[in-house]
């Protein structure tokens, strides 16, 4: 408890705060008796003005049939899938039992909290499900938090996924700092290392095989947008790769995930990439990159669609881990948010910085108009014309795509 007017600004001081931490006791100063306890080191915690925001995708809130039409309509701004679209997401949750995401977040987020205890406040929000990023902003500002360090639990950038989170980030009374992309944390590097390095000695041994990392699909106008996502995405796994000595043969890129939104995805789906092989290693080896948590595109698009598959393939099905808790996701973490300690905060404007990343630049957009028909492939090359390179995987979306629009001219 602490005896005293609190009301008089010297109890705000660092000196107050560091004899606290260390002892508890009677001071005379200034003439005001004060009696530091483990109640005033509490206290602290409310005094404190700055705060990290961890913030992740969502996920249902129940399993009811309008529990996933309603996260999904929050995903799809606003717009109601149809029932046989909610039926097919409702049946593929029930088949992995609910989406653990939430509980596994809210852990990591909580030891984060006690690392951090007595330096910064810690909250935690969801993108499409409560508690939503704006609700928790505004909690932000009644606790009379000042900074606030935004840590997103997706490390690479995109315009599909981290400015989507950006757009709700603003404040009158609080500056922000948005970290873009962690990927190259150490810790991070180290956990997909030592965990596949762990299938290849245990289960793999001295058997043919092939590392697949998949990344969640983006649309292809990320091309057109210049969205580091892609790149970001080919570069870790080269990283890993590098640390685990593999040959170029024996790891590749996939994509995964994608929704139906009207527009082409960037490729090769890891599904039809698994059907297009003329021969197969003996194991392949699932490596979801984009994601540190189990949620439904790992439980359910990595460990049913492409456990199946291979079953049908006669190949063996690997998947290590998740990050999920483990130590040194922490530690990444962590080690992230101490990198980013010194970096300016602003006041954010979302609506000055961000832009509606489904819609086609003036340019692409008269492309489309004008490539309606057979011509879209064109309206690829000129994406990746734009973009100032020929992507190793273009020329395979390329081709899915005529192969498709041949099918549909029949």
């Amino acid at each position: 408890m602490i005896e005293t007017n609190l009301r008089r600004k010297f109890f705000e001081t660092q000196i107050i705060l560091n004899l606290a931490r260390k002892h508890s006791f009677y001071l005379l100063f200034r003439g005001y008796h004060v009696i530091i306890a483990e109640d005033f080191i509490q206290k602290e915690e409310l005094m404190t003005k700055k705060a990290i925001l961890m913030m992740t995708f969502g996920s249902p809130e129940g399993y009811t049939f309008e529990d996933i039409a309603e996260f999904f309509t929050n995903i799809r701004r606003g717009v109601r899938p149809t029932d046989q679209e909610i039926q097919h997401l409702h049946d593929n949750y029930q088949r992995i039992g609910g989406s653990p995401l939430q509980r596994i977040t809210r852990a990591e987020v909580e030891l984060v909290k006690e690392a951090l205890k007595g330096e910064y406040a810690v909250y935690f929000a969801n993108k499409f499900s409560r508690p939503f990023i704006p609700d928790v902003i505004k909690q932000m500002e009644d606790d009379g938090i000042e900074e606030c360090i935004c840590l997103i639990l997706e490390p690479h950038y995109s315009f599909y996924s981290v400015m989507g989170y950006e757009k709700f980030i603003t404040s009158q009374t609080i500056k922000f700092h948005i970290i873009k992309e962690w990927y190259q944390a150490e810790d991070l590097l180290r956990f997909w290392e030592e965990e596949i390095r762990k299938i290849l000695q245990t289960q793999v041994k001295d058997e043919s095989f092939k590392v697949i990392f998949s990344a969640h699909s983006v649309p292809v106008l990320a091309l057109d947008f210049e969205d580091p996502y892609i790149d970001q995405i080919i570069e870790n796994s080269q990283l890993i790769a590098h640390r685990l000595g593999l040959a170029p043969s024996e790891y590749t890129n996939t994509w995964q995930s994608e929704s139906d939104i009207g527009l082409p995805w960037i490729k090769p789906d890891v599904l039809e990439y698994l059907r297009d092989q003329t021969t197969h290693p003996q194991h392949y080896i699932f490596v979801p990159i984009s994601f540190i948590s189990e949620h439904i595109e790992v439980l359910f698009d990595n460990d049913v669609e492409c456990q199946e598959l291979c079953q049908e393939l006669g190949v063996a099905y690997h998947r290590p881990p998740m990050p999920n808790t483990d130590s040194r996701l922490i530690d990444a973490l962590l080690a992230t948010i101490r990198q980013h300690e010194t970096e300016e905060l602003r006041y954010m404007h979302p609506e000055e910085t961000t832009f509606d990343e489904l819609a086609p630049s003036k340019e692409s957009n008269q492309i489309l108009s004008e490539t309606e028909e057979l011509q879209m492939p064109e309206f690829v090359k000129k994406l990746i014309e734009k973009k100032g390179r020929e992507n190793v995987k273009m020329p395979y979306f390329i081709k899915k795509m005529l192969e498709k629009r041949a099918q549909e001219s029949k």
